[in-house]
């Protein structure tokens, strides 16, 4: 008697063999023999079909997404006409492949917005043309709350959002919430029509005037859900531990370095001091200590302190601002290495040779007495011999131990870029702040003592690698993979474009070729066309259960550590190493750990990439509110990457603005590999690296958007309709959107109406 398949098995066999044909869902149960028992259970199962993108629902009948060409995507951006999408391939997107993201003409976009999970349509179009999708279903609606900016026009009122969607939204009067028009907001949406335009948005929160970076910033962090508040469970256990102090008999069982001349460095506005240091030379060999503050000690695993810290997964850091991963009373008080004080640690303690490699390393518990704060432009000064009689009082005691650690880090450094590490240049800077308003923007240095702060955590964090690796036990590595071969083509392309060596790009390429390169481009006006392209170049670092080594570095074992203060991974790694330490049993630590470190490298590796962006923005707004007073005045910059659009121009003090296409010289430009921008009839060219002098044309607080035009050629309204302007909506609030539409032909040029044509030019000038 043959065997009974599975439900499930008897509804996929029937949905496969009815190939593109649907299939009507009572014929479907008849067939597939449904019984009263499993009724339950087939209605799930076409639920999870459905969510997942296997099948594609309409009214009562059913389809196999696959067998009508079908595929599951997520929408990443949506503009005033069109929208792009990326596919997702078993539930993975490829960060690596936006460029191949699939371009959905706006009438075929069902309304979908950023974030939604769909279905899509894609027509294969001419050889050497790109895909172009169609929305046929939205499976999964997203629910995120986006920041953006009150608008009106005459019939009623709009938010135009920042990052979200460049098309406006209708806004009710009774869903205005108190809102008016210029103010930041946060907002929903809370009906959907059957296209964008019918959607309509409710305001949940405000924050005051969208031209000031205070208040922009605060609806950033808010539209991500980052607070500096929390829960009254986690503030009472932060309290209670803070309270709680250090008792003796905690220290009975550590190891006590307060003898040992150990400080912090940091810089001087710095409040979580979770790294201090100690060394000393016996022979040959060198005994670099690094000691990091004990927070495990106090945030257990489960409690509700680790809850939040696990969902913030990474302190934020933007301007002169800090949204801790732990409350103040831990991150800034008992966990922070203050000077005079007695912490607990958990210490490296790292041997090394005469050539700087490790020759052997130990993790202890302990508890030390950093002997000052250490700033770096202080200790800067003592390393230039430049220092002044305060400062050199206040480190007399550590003048020795300066030396030394200046002494060891260059041979580190030396050996680390020897064996092919990169140095890329860092374009960060610093903001000076008063009042809430941004005063200057200088570049942020990098001096000696920075330097030497690096390559001892970069010591400690190899040193806790290799033990994981050593042990087999359960771990989170920071990892980092080889260049995609997509973009070394790409890569190799522009090296040879510009006349340098490319030889060496192949697809199982060293880091030492990109550190060769680098250094061939360095003091030439090539240096930041070179460091752009190849940080485009590389994978980007991530947290990992699985070691595949961290290419970037060149270190086959290399995990965080040495931040737990700030840093969920390097906490939970704490654990694991404390647990091992104490002498619990490999088997225990497995037990304990194992089914952790995967999910928890996935979610902060997530919130990582959610701070930076967070981090970017927010600095954004503070840059266009510092150069809205400088609005007409010249500057020289350096052209720091070129687009389809315009050619982005990067300022000494590190604020980058926009040349957009419509605000150059009327021309027929042409793009050549995203390095230089040509102007066909007189053969103008602008390339990454050249120097210009531009104009300060327009900002925009809220979006955190500067433009820049070439000082020789500052445009005129009437200009503006040589050139097609994906948004027909102005950024000036008193402008009416009604008007807008009326007058649509003077902003801008028609596209035309050939598909094939049409497509071209989107594709052209915007992507």
């Amino acid at each position: 008697m043959a065997k009974r398949l599975k439900m499930k098995d008897r509804v996929m066999l029937i949905l496969k063999r009815q190939k593109q044909q649907p299939i009507n869902i009572k014929v479907l149960m008849s067939k597939a023999k449904i019984s009263y028992n499993e009724l339950e259970e087939f209605e799930n199962f076409i639920e999870d079909m459905r969510l997942g993108g296997t099948i594609l629902k309409k009214k009562l009948s059913i389809v196999l997404s696959k067998n009508i060409g079908l595929v599951k995507a997520e929408v990443t951006s949506l503009s005033y006409k069109y929208g792009f999408a990326r596919i997702i391939s078993d539930n993975i997107h490829d960060e690596n492949n936006k460029n191949d993201d699939i371009f959905i003409p706006g009438k075929f976009m069902l309304g979908a917005l950023p974030g939604d999970i769909v279905l899509i349509k894609i027509s294969k179009l001419k050889s050497g043309e790109s895909d172009e999708g169609k929305v046929i279903s939205i499976i999964k609606k997203s629910s995120q709350t986006f920041s953006g900016t009150v608008i009106k026009d005459g019939s009623g009122y709009y938010i135009e959002a920042d990052k979200f969607s460049k098309l406006p939204f209708r806004i009710l009067t009774e869903n205005l919430n108190g809102a008016d028009v210029g103010e930041k907001v946060i907002a929903k949406i809370i009906y959907r029509g059957q296209n964008h335009f019918e959607h309509l948005c409710e305001i949940v929160s405000t924050f005051g005037s969208a031209e000031h970076a205070e208040s922009c910033c605060k609806a950033i962090l808010a539209s991500q859900n980052i607070t500096s508040e929390f829960s009254e469970k986690a503030k009472s256990e932060a309290v209670k531990i803070q309270s709680f102090g250090i008792p003796d008999s905690e220290l009975m069982h550590r190891t006590d370095f307060t003898d040992l001349p150990i400080f912090t460095i940091d810089s001087a506005d710095s409040k979580d001091l979770d790294d201090a240091i100690s060394i000393d030379k016996n022979g040959d060999n060198w005994e670099l200590g690094v000691h990091i503050a004990d927070v495990s000690h106090y945030v257990r695993l489960g409690s509700e302190l680790d809850k939040q810290a696990l969902e913030r997964g990474t302190s934020v850091y933007y301007a002169d601002q800090v949204v801790p991963m732990l409350p103040k009373e831990l991150s800034n008080d008992i966990c922070s290495l203050n000077p005079d004080e007695v912490r607990l640690t958990f210490s490296c303690l790292i041997t090394l040779d005469k050539d700087a490699n490790i020759i052997g390393f130990k993790f202890v518990k302990s508890y030390i007495r950093s002997r000052v704060k250490g700033i770096y432009k202080e200790i800067n000064s003592i390393l230039d011999n430049n220092a002044d009689d305060k400062i050199l009082s206040k480190y007399k005691e550590l003048i020795p131990e300066i030396k030394l650690m200046e002494e060891l880090a260059a041979i580190l450094s030396k050996k680390r870029f020897e064996r092919g590490s990169m140095d890329i240049e860092s374009n960060e800077c610093k903001f000076i702040i008063e009042n809430g308003k941004v005063k200057d923007i200088i570049p942020r240095e990098s001096g000696k003592s920075e330097r030497i702060i690096e390559e001892f955590m970069l010591c400690a964090n190899e040193a806790a690698a290799t033990l994981a690796m050593e042990e087999e036990l359960p771990f989170i590595y920071r990892v980092h993979d080889d260049p995609p071969l997509s973009k070394l083509e790409v890569l190799k392309k522009v090296i040879l474009s510009i006349g340098m060596d490319g030889s060496q790009i192949t697809d199982n390429i060293s880091p030492t070729a990109l550190s060769n390169i680098l250094e061939n481009s360095k003091n030439t006006n090539l240096s930041k066309l070179v460091n752009s392209q190849i940080l485009r170049t590389m994978a980007k670092a991530v947290y990992s259960n699985q070691n595949i080594g961290h290419f970037g570095l060149v270190l086959k074992n290399y995990s965080h550590f040495t931040s737990p203060i700030r840093r969920y991974p390097d906490l939970m790694i704490h654990r694991i190493l404390s647990d091992f330490v104490s002498g619990i049993s490999k088997d225990k630590i497995i037990k304990k750990y194992k089914s952790l470190v995967g999910p928890i490298s996935k979610q902060n590796s997530e919130a990582e990439l959610v701070a930076m962006n967070i981090e970017r923005d927010c600095e954004d707004c503070y840059k266009a509110e510092y150069m809205s007073p400088y609005i007409g005045k010249t500057f020289i910059g350096t052209i720091s990457s070129i687009t389809a659009f315009g050619i982005y121009v990067e300022l000494s003090n590190t604020v980058e603005g926009l040349i957009h296409i419509k605000n150059m010289p009327i021309g027929n430009y042409e793009l050549s590999d995203s390095l230089e921008l040509t102007e066909k009839n007189s053969g103008k060219c602008f390339r990454i690296g050249d120097q210009v002098s531009i104009t300060v044309l327009n900002t925009n607080v809220s979006a955190g958007e500067i433009d820049f035009c070439f000082s020789d050629y500052v445009p005129k309204e009437e200009n503006l309709n040589n050139y097609i302007k994906i948004n027909d909506l102005t950024n000036n609030k008193n402008t009416s959107l009604k008007n807008n539409k009326k007058n649509k032909s003077k902003f801008s040029k028609p596209i035309k109406s050939n598909k094939k044509s049409r497509k071209k030019q989107y594709r052209k000038r915007f992507k």
